[in-house]
């Protein structure tokens, strides 16, 4: 079974983690080619805004890691991970049903738990490959990209104590003009990210497993679950952009998915981006990079085991 399910889903998991691993590269990339502070200006303008929107810290925003971290916010990078829960989820139970092949896929000696085992099993893997090449393809732009440096005054060491001091107005033509990403972006810092890319794919598949699991058309299992996708974007927008429902924050999934948020535990304080629950301030506690995954994965989790409860224990209907 493992291997029938690995020739079905092989060129979509390629697929999706080919395409991850270069727009990540790519948009690292870009990030190395555009010199923020041109726009420091406009986007002092555009702050209240910004910070209505944004759950990380305006100057966090501006820095090279905020701005590598955003590339786990685009809405490619979410799609792609989605499409595969979602995909893989459907094709479960709904999609043989509608195609008329599950009756000859449980006439082979194997059982209903052992079948759907192997599609979650490689649901699962799957969407480890995927968050891999994203973190991958962002390590190897961070690796390969070089930022421009504004030009550094000159040194000089003083005598004796042999410490160097920048001379004031004045620019050493001999510096170099561009240096490497990596001076100022650790890979490390990002790996938070990545793994809160996969408890959002594992929840989409537990997901939509679920949903696959008491229905019959695959069809409506998608609508069902890009419906849901939807809703919970629109509930994330509308709690991050309006002050008096911000209570919406607490019924939307997306509220978990802050790889932004995690980056910047990372850099600034290890324990919150490795922890469960965290204090960030003397009155403040915050969830740490461990909630977000467990909750993520977990809700995923749920749903595979509901789906498998179900199809052990439902009438299947006759094909059409």
């Amino acid at each position: 079974m493992l291997r029938q399910t690995w020739r079905e889903s092989r060129l979509l998991m390629l697929g999706c983690s080919i395409a991850l691993f270069a727009f990540c590269w790519v948009r690292v990339w870009i990030v190395g080619r555009i010199d923020m502070s041109r726009f420091q200006g406009i986007l002092e303008i555009l702050r209240p805004e910004f910070e209505n929107f944004s759950a990380v810290d305006f100057e966090q925003a501006l820095t090279y890691p905020g701005r590598v971290a955003f590339t786990f916010t685009e809405p490619m990078v979410i799609l792609l991970i989605v499409v595969w829960g979602i995909a893989r989820g459907s094709d479960t139970v709904s999609g043989p049903l509608g195609k008329g092949t599950m009756e000859m896929m449980l006439s082979q000696p194997v059982s209903r738990f052992q079948y759907l085992m192997s599609k979650n099993l490689m649901t699962l893997f799957g969407a480890v490959v995927i968050a891999a090449s994203a973190y991958a393809g962002l390590a190897c732009g961070i690796e390969n990209t070089t930022v421009k440096r504004e030009n550094q005054p000159i040194k000089m060491q003083i005598p004796l104590v042999k410490i160097e001091v920048e001379v004031p107005f004045t620019r050493d033509a001999n510096a170099p003009t561009r240096m490497p990403l990596s001076d100022f972006v650790d890979k490390e810092d990002m790996f938070p990210s990545a793994l809160n890319l996969l408890g959002l794919g594992i929840f989409f598949g537990g997901f939509t497993t679920l949903m696959s699991s008491w229905d019959q058309y695959r069809w409506r299992t998608i609508a069902i679950a890009a419906a849901f996708l939807i809703i919970q974007l629109m509930l994330r927008v509308l709690s991050l952009s309006l002050e008096e429902m911000t209570w919406l924050r607490y019924t939307t999934i997306f509220s978990l998915y802050e790889p932004e948020v995690l980056v910047s535990y990372a850099i600034n304080t290890k324990d919150g981006a490795w922890s469960f629950w965290f204090q960030k301030s003397q009155e403040e506690w915050r969830p740490g990079g461990l909630a977000y995954l467990s909750f993520l994965t977990g809700g995923g989790l749920a749903g595979f085991a509901g789906a498998t409860w179900i199809f052990c224990r439902r009438d299947l209907p006759a094909p059409v």
